[in-house]
């Protein structure tokens, strides 16, 4: 990423803050392909997440507060990672018993970073919270991103 942002006039930790987040064991930090190339492309970094109709239909799931998922996800957009048990999940779209099935879905489709060793589910980068907060529409959500990015431009 750091050669990608040399060769092409980008900076390096503006794309971090924007597109990482997912990291896996043995290949270490996985950045939204499609975001950065389109980055790239664009010379400006900005949201090219694109949604799914899951992820619409889950919406209404956020809104309803199901199981205390509009609290987790509250949490997730404050920066911290939330406790998730995806051993029940059972790769079904219509039927969810409990916010673990949801977060669980939204781990598969991208939307959640997922610590296997802490069994934690989190929001990978400041790209996916800007879509949690329009899911939410609420603006008391937007700034709650805005911290997120500036937090983890400190570390």
């Amino acid at each position: 990423m750091k050669g990608l942002c040399e060769r092409y006039p980008m900076d390096y930790e503006d794309m971090k803050t924007w597109y990482d987040g997912y990291s896996f064991r043995q290949m270490g930090h996985i950045y939204s392909p499609n975001s950065v190339m389109n980055a790239i492309q664009n010379g400006e970094i900005q949201n090219y997440w694109t949604q799914t109709e899951t992820f619409e239909s889950l919406k209404k799931y956020i809104g309803m507060d199901f199981d205390g998922l509009k609290e987790a996800i509250t949490r997730m957009l404050g920066g911290e990672s939330v406790g998730i048990k995806i051993s029940t999940f059972q790769n079904d779209i219509t039927s969810f018993a409990n916010k673990n099935d949801v977060l669980t879905l939204l781990v598969h489709l991208g939307y959640l970073a997922y610590d296997s060793e802490r069994r934690e589910a989190f929001i990978p980068n400041l790209e996916v919270a800007e879509v949690f907060e329009d899911a939410v529409g609420n603006e008391q959500w937007g700034a709650v991103g805005k911290a997120i990015a500036e937090s983890e431009q400190s570390l």
